[in-house]
């Protein structure tokens, strides 16, 4: 061989070690991704459910209980109403004063319940979440996955569909685990 063959051979083999060390530096450094639909997990997920579906109830029970005492302040105010004009200005103040307190007594009802709610939601949902990040980890490391993104209301711009979206995946690795 020449001298110009063994450089043209020297550079190749150079330039073909310098491509596989590219090749294998980007492969090595590449970031493995995906997301899941945080919205559709808390739906789909059969502890979430379960939890969601204590607070429903007790959501009901307040309603039911708020529209006792709304039914109960409705027919203090018919009543009223039907002897208003008849009754002494001590009288009035008094009834008015009454009519005041109960709807103080229904705004206290509802604030206190609403509390009530949020802090067992709060209280419910913390375990799920804490069964989701750790079941999340595992799922992360079995599919050699370096970053899961979480999102709901449509906040991924693309993915829906895609071979990134690993909801469903995810979903039936968390359901089996909770079994």
């Amino acid at each position: 061989m020449n001298k110009l063959t063994s450089f043209i051979a020297v550079l190749a083999l150079v330039l073909s070690i310098a491509g596989l060390a590219t090749v294998a530096y980007f492969h090595n450094t590449k970031v493995n991704y995906g997301f899941v639909n945080t919205e559709k997990l808390l739906n789909s997920f059969v502890e979430s459910q379960k939890a969601l579906d204590e607070i429903r109830a007790e959501e009901e029970k307040w309603v039911s209980e708020r529209k006792v005492i709304e039914d109960s302040l409705k027919a203090f105010e018919e009543r009223t109403a039907a002897t208003y004009q008849k009754l002494s200005v001590d009288e009035k103040r008094k009834v008015k004063s009454e009519h005041v307190s109960r709807i103080e007594e229904l705004g206290r009802f509802n604030q206190a319940r609403s509390n009530a709610i949020q802090n067992k939601r709060l209280e419910k949902l913390q375990g799920v979440y804490q069964k989701i990040n750790a079941a999340m980890v595992d799922f992360a490391s079995e599919n050699g996955l370096d970053v899961v993104f979480a999102s709901s209301n449509g906040s991924i711009v693309y993915g829906d569909g895609s071979d990134a979206d690993l909801t469903e995946k995810f979903l039936l690795f968390l359901n089996n685990r909770f079994k």
